[in-house]
């Protein structure tokens, strides 16, 4: 696990290369196993019925998110901050920086 943190710096998203680092993110994350908590089809077991499931998912999300973090320019990240989850801040850079969203176009 120490080299999580330069493998996710190989692109780091400004906000203008949102194609580029999301293709990148996307293949790191699923070398990794971890492509669930991005695309929110890993949900969070139900913590009353499996705490200990629960705690090891929250782990795995944390970690993802903080490859999230490590990832992107700082004046970004406090965006990031009502994100809960993985899945949260991955729909959050999508719906703002994706060159499909017709407002950023413009």
């Amino acid at each position: 696990m120490s080299s999580d943190k330069s493998d996710v710096s190989l692109i780091r998203f400004n906000g203008k290369n949102y194609s580029a680092w999301a293709f990148h993110f996307r293949i790191f994350v699923k070398g990794k196993e971890a492509w669930g908590h991005v695309d929110g089809s890993n949900p969070a077991p139900d913590k009353n019925k499996d705490k200990d499931q629960h705690a090891k998912w929250e782990v795995k999300d944390t970690q993802v998110m903080a490859w999230i973090l490590g990832s992107i320019e700082p004046n970004i990240i406090l965006n990031l901050r009502s994100s809960h989850t993985t899945s949260q801040m991955w729909t959050y850079l999508k719906k703002i920086y994706s060159q499909r969203n017709t407002a950023r176009r413009f």
